[in-house]
């Protein structure tokens, strides 16, 4: 489990937006924040595997 302090997972979380809204999303930076994001909320919101089983996805009205 990684730790990094609030300031550096907000700059994370910042330039993942800025990779993501540029369109720049092919490349090792943006998996890499990808990754590292999706860590900490399933850490967070403390995901389980059965969970995973359970993923849907909402498709926009």
């Amino acid at each position: 489990m990684s730790m990094i302090d609030p300031a550096t997972e907000h700059q994370a979380v910042t330039r993942l937006f800025e990779l993501s809204r540029s369109g720049d999303i092919d490349n090792l930076e943006f998996s890499q924040l990808d990754a590292l994001i999706y860590e900490r909320l399933e850490q967070t919101y403390r995901v389980t595997s059965a969970d995973l089983c359970n993923e849907r996805v909402l498709a926009a009205e």
